[in-house]
């Protein structure tokens, strides 16, 4: 008998895996929607049911009397609202499309806290973690007694007090690093040309020597302050716990069961939208866990759907992932009740991820481009209220 019931509930087990497989497939397999949009002045689509006339309105107006440059997607949980290809070209010379790849800075940062809050779920990592259990080898760095103390929450939170190794480069590195690095020119360098040559003379290791070396801006879990070390750190763990690359984690563990085909981590060479004549393409080894995806509006709207939806992470893990500590968690801002986003900004691209989360749904303003407009919050600022009377 007790044979029998174990067959049974491994049965049920199996099933439900498959099930959840077989919906979060459907869920993510956009292209069936998008081949039901009706095509529009060029490089537009527009879903033409009628309770999305009026959104539909405002989204043609922006594209076709403003100015909107890149690539766009507007969808619900079921349906692709609109997208469009408008104002930018690739590096082929043709208008880009919904399949163009950018590079999709800091949003990256949620795919990095969505891997730590997997390895949290199945009891490999807590929260209450610090630095000081996963890097002791660096215990002779002269902040090492400060900065040990820092915990996995503190970090995906941005709470540590770390500086920005990315931003604050003459903060977080000793000028002996620096020097070391690039010569006596740095002396006559600005932060931004430190920044552009620095991350290719550096590794791993003296980055996380530097964690350790440099002095905090704060004590941990004082408060909110910017800082892309942060996720470079909670990669390097991610690495460590599992035994994995970074980039072979969120390979297998996220991108190919969201069916992210044009999607990578830690990838240089693959950028097919095009980029300003004094702007560059960032080598990966810069921002990794912080900035070094590269994807498109289809991919990231996958991803999206299949976290929102709770494929990733079960909902005891996902009321952690969204808890709040002064309006940011784990990859994602939370300005207004209704509104969770986080954009990303590099030197050749400007992204925006915008999620309305009302009555269990959810709309996905997804915009990517090569300038630093906020045209994501603008859509979203004329779709809110058009959202709601669709509820």
């Amino acid at each position: 008998m007790k044979k029998v019931i174990a067959a049974l509930m491994t049965a049920v087990m199996v099933l439900g895996i498959t099930s959840c497989k077989k919906d979060l497939k459907t869920k993510t397999n956009i292209e069936n929607e998008i081949s039901k949009l009706q095509t529009v002045d060029g490089n537009i689509w527009i879903n033409t049911d009628k309770e999305y006339e009026n959104m539909v309105d405002v989204l043609l107006y922006q594209a076709q009397e403003t100015e909107l440059r890149g690539s766009l997607i507007v969808a619900t949980d079921d349906e692709v609202i609109f997208a469009s290809g408008t104002g930018l070209l690739d590096n082929d010379g043709n208008e880009v499309s919904l399949y163009t790849t950018y590079e999709i800075g800091s949003i990256t940062k949620s795919f990095t806290a969505v891997s730590i809050m997997k390895l949290v779920q199945e009891g490999k990592v807590s929260l209450d973690d610090t630095l000081e259990k996963y890097f002791p080898e660096y215990s002779d760095c002269a902040y090492y007694d400060r900065t040990s103390k820092v915990t996995i929450s503190n970090m995906l939170h941005i709470r540590s007090g770390i500086p920005d190794y990315v931003n604050e480069p003459t903060l977080f590195f000793d000028a002996e690093t620096i020097m070391n690095a690039l010569g006596y020119d740095a002396e006559f360098m600005s932060e931004e040309s430190i920044v552009h040559q620095l991350y290719n003379s550096v590794d791993d290791d003296t980055i996380m020597r530097s964690v350790f070396s440099c002095r905090p801006n704060n004590e941990p879990d004082t408060e909110f302050q910017y800082s892309n070390t942060n996720y470079f750190i909670l990669a390097v763990i991610l690495e460590r716990v599992t035994g994995r690359s970074y980039e072979e984690y969120l390979t297998e563990e996220i991108f190919e069961p969201c069916g992210m085909k044009d999607t990578t981590s830690m990838s240089f060479g693959d950028i097919t939208a095009s980029i300003k004549d004094d702007a560059w393409y960032i080598e990966p080894c810069q921002t990794k866990g912080c900035g070094d995806i590269h994807s498109t509006v289809v991919d990231l709207l996958r991803y999206d759907r299949a976290l929102f939806g709770g494929y990733l992470l079960n909902d005891k893990t996902m009321e952690e992932f969204f808890y709040q500590i002064d309006g940011y968690a784990c990859g994602f801002f939370k300005e207004k009740e209704d509104l969770i986003n986080h954009g990303g900004s590099t030197h050749g691209f400007h992204t925006e991820n915008y999620v309305i989360e009302r009555n269990g749904k959810h709309l996905y303003i997804i915009m990517f481009a090569n300038q630093k407009e906020n045209t994501a919050f603008m859509i979203y600022k004329y779709l809110n209220p058009l959202f709601e009377s669709e509820d």
